[in-house]
C-alpha cells in the first residue's frame, strides 16, 4: 500500500477546502437554473392572498405595454383607484391616449364602461361594453381585469397545475428593489408536456415585500418575446375611497 506523507495530505485537504469554499461561494452569488423548489410558488401565492384579503381599496399608477398583432403598443400610464369587489377609474397621464378617462363600476351604468377621450374628441363620453371590440381595439385585457385580484387568480390557475404535474421551473428567486422598494423576484417557466397549455411560456414577478401584491409582472410567449408588461407604483392601500370616486357626477372627473 501506498504511504501518503503529512505534506500530501494537507495540500491535498486544502485543495478540497478551496473547492468546497468556491462551490459554496459560486452557490449563493448566482444559484443555477432550476435549483428552486416550484412549490415555493404556492406558499408566495398563498401570502399574496391573504395580503389581498385584507385590501378594500387601492390606488396608485399604472404602467402597461402589450403586443398586439405582432406588434408592440407604446407604453401607456394611468393613474387608478380600484375598489372591491370591482370599481374602477383611470386616467391615463402619459402614452397615446393622454388625458382619457376611463371608469367601471359593477352593478352601475348598465354595466358599460364609459369613457370620455383626449385630443379631439374629449367633449364626448362613450358607454361601451367593457369586452367588445372597441372597447379592447388597443388592450389585450377589459377594464374589468384590471389589479392585483385578477393577476393573483391566474398565476394560481396556471400556476397550481403546473407544480402538481411538474411543469414549472423556477430560474430565479431572490431578493432585489424594484421601483426603490424591496421586493422579492420570481422567475419562473413552464414546461408543459401531455398537451397542456399555460397562459406564457416565462414570467418574471416582483412582490413588493411590504405590500406583498405582485407590483411588476412580465409575460413571455414561447419565442421569449414580451407580449405583457404590467407594474404598479406609488401603491397604497386602503385609502378609505367612496362611492364620489367611481360617480360619473364626481366633479374631478369629465363624464
Amino acid at each position: 500500500m501506498e504511504m501518503i506523507s503529512p505534506g500530501r495530505s494537507i495540500a491535498a485537504l486544502s485543495i478540497c477546502l478551496v473547492m468546497l469554499l468556491g462551490s459554496l461561494c459560486m452557490g449563493i452569488d448566482a444559484p443555477s437554473a432550476g435549483t428552486f423548489d416550484p412549490g415555493e410558488m404556492l406558499r408566495l401565492l398563498d401570502e399574496m392572498d391573504l395580503s389581498y384579503s385584507r385590501v378594500n381599496d387601492y390606488v396608485g399608477v399604472f404602467h402597461k405595454q402589450e403586443r398586439m398583432g405582432g406588434k408592440l403598443n407604446e407604453a401607456e400610464n394611468a393613474f387608478f383607484k380600484f375598489q372591491k369587489p370591482l370599481k374602477v377609474y383611470m386616467k391615463f397621464i402619459d402614452g397615446p391616449p393622454t388625458g382619457t378617462e376611463a371608469l367601471y363600476a359593477e352593478g352601475s351604468y348598465e354595466n358599460k364602461l364609459l369613457v370620455r377621450r383626449g385630443g379631439i374628441m374629449e367633449f364626448m363620453t362613450f358607454s361601451l361594453d367593457p369586452k367588445g371590440s372597441l372597447a379592447l381595439s388597443q388592450n389585450r385585457h377589459p377594464i374589468t381585469e384590471l389589479g392585483f385580484g385578477f393577476l393573483l387568480a391566474e398565476y394560481r390557475r396556471n400556476i397550481e397545475p403546473a407544480v402538481r404535474s411538474g411543469e414549472l421551473e423556477i430560474l430565479r428567486l431572490t431578493d432585489e428593489t424594484f421601483n426603490g422598494r424591496p421586493a422579492t423576484v420570481v422567475e419562473g417557466r413552464f414546461l408543459p408536456h401531455g398537451g397542456r397549455k399555460y397562459y406564457c411560456s416565462r414570467f418574471i414577478m416582483h412582490i413588493d415585500k411590504e405590500l406583498l401584491l405582485p407590483v411588476g409582472d412580465v409575460f413571455y410567449d414561447g419565442k421569449d418575446e414580451m407580449f405583457e408588461s404590467y407594474v404598479f407604483t406609488d401603491v397604497k392601500l386602503n385609502v378609505g375611497l367612496t362611492a364620489t370616486d367611481f360617480s360619473r357626477s364626481n366633479k374631478s372627473y369629465r363624464f
